[in-house]
């Protein structure tokens, strides 16, 4: 699952491409927005909310014309597993539909040029010069996965895979889309007292599990959880109430340090030298190998991440949500 760094990427790409831009048109791809229609209002900022993306939009300029309302609005979407949003420049797309050139074949993708090139399995096309692709973040399998499109005269930003999309009047952001989020570890209002007090708050809780919660704090996925855990020497399922004195506060000022460290970069490094040509990790995903730190061999274990999703009010029924992980029995064995 793209984690907040990734968010952070994503809406860094789409506000340099976007931002005090007027959307010429819009086309969502849900059932709820099917008739909406955000032409004519200009994208004021785009903001990373932990996981979720926020484009905000100006009131309408002729409120009779659009069914939206007239208000200023937010467009949320979420990149869950495997969405992403990208950027293609217009005027590419345009110069290549004029009379002479060679048209892709019948009902190919438009949003996959020919003449792309494959890089590590991530799709690359002249049209998406206009950013670099993060490695962490999926890429779009076609046009059948579009959910969400905003065109301005330069640019048109779109949706692939994107959950959860909803408009809703800019006012009620924090009551309906992300009021219930803990602090944003790379929000501008990080408030590392408050994360401390709302992971305190449910001391029975595995540490692994409660890093997860993003009503506790915002923005850590799974990678983080396990880098973070392996590089204060913790145990996963350790209580929270059970880790020494200090203990909590390392490892939530180790995962923002982390997230910061990375949230520029292409592919993500925990090991404290830049990647090169792939993300560099002491445990993530290495489990069955040696420990670089004591020689043990890495074990895979499962952890049950159910009830840390979007939605604010989960449902009691919410069946298990197994997330495995890379841990080492030495250096993180249960105290």
């Amino acid at each position: 699952m793209p984690e907040g760094d990734s968010v952070y990427r994503q809406c860094k790409m789409l506000r340099e491409a976007l931002e005090g831009a007027v959307i010429e048109s819009s086309d969502f791809r849900v059932p709820a927005l099917a008739t909406s229609d955000v032409a004519g209002r200009t994208v004021v900022a785009v903001v990373p909310r932990g996981k979720h993306i926020l484009i905000r939009l100006s009131a309408a300029p002729d409120a009779a014309d659009l069914k939206s309302g007239a208000e200023p609005l937010t467009l949320h979407s979420h990149l869950m597993m495997d969405g992403t949003w990208r950027v293609f420049d217009r005027q590419q797309d345009d110069a290549a539909a004029r009379p002479g050139r060679r048209r892709s074949r019948p009902g190919a993708s438009p949003y996959r040029p020919r003449g792309q090139a494959r890089r590590g399995g991530s799709v690359r096309s002249a049209a998406e010069a206009r950013t670099r692709i993060s490695a962490d973040v999926a890429i779009g399998q076609g046009s059948h996965t579009i959910r969400a499109i905003l065109r301005t005269k330069d640019v048109e930003a779109v949706g692939f895979d994107v959950k959860d999309v909803r408009l809703v009047p800019t006012r009620l952001e924090e009551p309906e889309l992300v009021g219930y989020l803990g602090p944003d570890i790379l929000g501008p209002d990080w408030d590392l007292e408050k994360a401390l007090e709302r992971l305190s708050a449910q001391p029975d809780r595995a540490i692994g599990t409660a890093l997860m919660d993003q009503r506790n704090l915002a923005g850590i996925g799974n990678v983080y959880r396990v880098e973070t855990l392996f590089m204060t020497r913790t145990n996963p399922w350790a209580r929270v109430d059970s880790l020494p004195e200090g203990k909590l506060r390392e490892i939530v000022t180790l995962a923002h340090k982390l997230l910061h460290l990375n949230k520029d970069r292409s592919m993500r490094s925990t090991v404290g030298q830049a990647p090169q040509g792939r993300p560099l990790f002491w445990a993530y995903g290495k489990d069955g190998q040696p420990c670089r730190r004591c020689g043990t061999q890495l074990k895979r274990g499962e952890i049950d991440d159910a009830l840390l999703t979007v939605d604010p009010t989960p449902s009691r029924t919410a069946v298990q949500h197994l997330r495995t992980i890379a841990w080492c029995p030495r250096c993180q064995a249960a105290t």
